[in-house]
């Protein structure tokens, strides 16, 4: 019985996945109603996935405020912050939700690329206190530039020359390589999917 489940459960994801490919790549009007018919359902499915996991997470802290466990404090702010955005939400008050989102989200994000400066020269000091390296040194001496560069004086002018070099060629090389990466590893997943290899979504 639980062969037959599996088996059924392969055919199923391979057949939705050759339909889903076909209609996408060919466009004829035959595959395009239950292309479209198909990619909806899969966003309603993750939509209702995220739903699921937005209680759950409500769920979970406000057990720990019941419980006054340790950190209930900040499970208030949580449960008070997730109520609000979607009363606004709901409400459709777009105003109050752009104030929210430029008073609030932005600023935490910019707090937190401020603490990325930190961090990263935080990083190059345990590195050369650890081991001097070349690629130790290198990192440190990227970091230095980059950040340096940055500062808006003309004594550093050639630094902020070198440092937009920096970003416009070995950064968006990266960049481009982590992409390219994702979007093979994103094929390699779909062919697994059409020859039966990838079954996780019998678990």
């Amino acid at each position: 019985m639980t062969r037959l489940l599996s088996l059924i459960s392969s055919v199923i994801a391979i057949g939705v996945a050759i339909v889903v490919l076909v209609g996408l790549l060919s466009g004829a009007e035959v595959f395009a109603g239950t292309t479209n018919l198909l990619l909806q359902l899969a966003v309603m499915t993750v939509a209702v996935t995220i739903l699921i996991g937005i209680i759950n997470l409500l769920g979970i802290h406000l057990r720990r405020i019941l419980g006054r466990q340790r950190g209930w404090v900040y499970s208030i702010v949580l449960v008070l912050s997730t109520l609000l955005v979607l009363v606004l939400w709901l409400t459709d008050a777009d105003a109050e939700n752009m104030a929210l989102l430029e008073g609030v989200q932005v600023s935490i994000e910019s707090a937190l690329a401020g603490l990325l400066l930190f961090a990263l020269v935080y990083g190059a000091y345990r590195l050369m206190h650890q081991r001097v390296t070349w690629a130790a040194m290198l990192f440190t001496v990227a970091l230095l530039i980059i950040l340096i560069g940055a500062v808006p004086l003309r004594e550093v002018q050639v630094l902020a020359e070198i440092r937009a070099w920096l970003l416009a060629v070995p950064v968006s090389a990266g960049a481009r390589g982590i992409l390219l990466g994702i979007a093979l590893a994103t094929v390699v997943t779909g062919i697994r999917v059409l020859i039966g290899q990838e079954r996780s979504y019998r678990e």
